[in-house]
Parts: C-alpha cells; sequence; structure tokens
C-alpha cells in the first residue's frame, strides 16, 4: 500500500492597509460653518470636525509644563490662644448663665501660675520676658472673649425683658 500524499499550495497576499487614525485636517479642509452647539460646550460633533476640538492640541500648542517654585509667601497670624472666655461664649448659647462668668472675668486678673501650684513653674524653658509677653497676649484674648459674653448676656437680657413685656401686653388686653 502506498499512500500518496497530496500537497497544496497557498499563496498569501499583502492585507489591504487599513487607516488607523485621522490626522488632523489642514484648516482649508475644515467647513467654516460653525454648530452653536459646538461653540457652547467647547467640543466639536459634527463628524468632518472630530478631530479638531481645542481638546486636541500639538506639541507646539501645549502650555509649558508646571515649575517648581517656592509658594508666595503670606503674612501668617498665629492663632490665639484658647480661653476660658472663649469656652464661656460657645457654650452660653446652651446654658446663658455660662455668659455671667465669662462677663466676670473682666474684672478678674490673669496671672501665671504660683510656684505654689505648679512646683516646677510655668513654662520654664521660656525668658521672662517671653512669659510676660504670654501673658500679655492671652489676657488679651481673654477680654476680647468676655467682652463678647458681656454683649450677648445684655442682648439676651433685653430679649427676654421684650418678651416679657409683650407676654404681659398680650395678657393684659
Amino acid at each position: 500500500m502506498s499512500a500518496s500524499v497530496a500537497t497544496t499550495t497557498v499563496e498569501l497576499s499583502t492585507p489591504t492597509p487599513v487607516l488607523t487614525y485621522i490626522t488632523r485636517a489642514p484648516p482649508s479642509a475644515v467647513p467654516t460653518e460653525r454648530n452653536p452647539l459646538d461653540d457652547f460646550f467647547g467640543y466639536t460633533l459634527s463628524a468632518s470636525r472630530t478631530h479638531e476640538s481645542r481638546h486636541d492640541l500639538s506639541v507646539a500648542e501645549v502650555p509649558p509644563p508646571y515649575v517648581e517654585d517656592l509658594p508666595p509667601t503670606y503674612a501668617r497670624k498665629a492663632p490665639e490662644p484658647l480661653t476660658l472666655a472663649r469656652y464661656l461664649f460657645k457654650f452660653g448659647f446652651l446654658f446663658p448663665p455660662f455668659w455671667i462668668m465669662g462677663a466676670w472675668i473682666l474684672w478678674s486678673p490673669l496671672r501665671a501660675p504660683s510656684d505654689e501650684t505648679d512646683p516646677e513653674g510655668w513654662m520654664p524653658e521660656k525668658t521672662e520676658a517671653e512669659r510676660k509677653r504670654i501673658i500679655e497676649e492671652m489676657r488679651k484674648v481673654e477680654v476680647r472673649w468676655a467682652l463678647r459674653c458681656l454683649w450677648a448676656l445684655l442682648i439676651f437680657v433685653l430679649l427676654g425683658a421684650g418678651a416679657g413685656i409683650a407676654a404681659w401686653a398680650v395678657m393684659r388686653s
């Protein structure tokens, strides 16, 4: 038995070239008619102008890269110190007698803790001039919040008195 093997020859032809991307059309090929909807959104939606967007920039049209510079210096204010009067003012909206205690701070002196209450001393790492400056700054902030407590208390009393007088006038008539 002899086997016969049939051979076939297949010839491959080169594939047809396929357009993979479209380059930008020259300005003369772009229609001069503008779509108002395209102008509004800033992107062209028409078929002939899909690659004529302002987002399709060539290398020459790309803005320069961001350069790392030092950020601008601004005059920064140190945050004001947290004081008792500040807390009394804020919590006075929940319990108005706190405003009385906050306003009372106007008549009380602010002093550094004495050596008997703090055996190591108050801020031992600071010089005497620095401690004095810190006390003055804290007193200034404390007085500011104490005045706010006083004003809030006065407004609260005036509104309460006005509401009381109005209720009395309504009940009397």
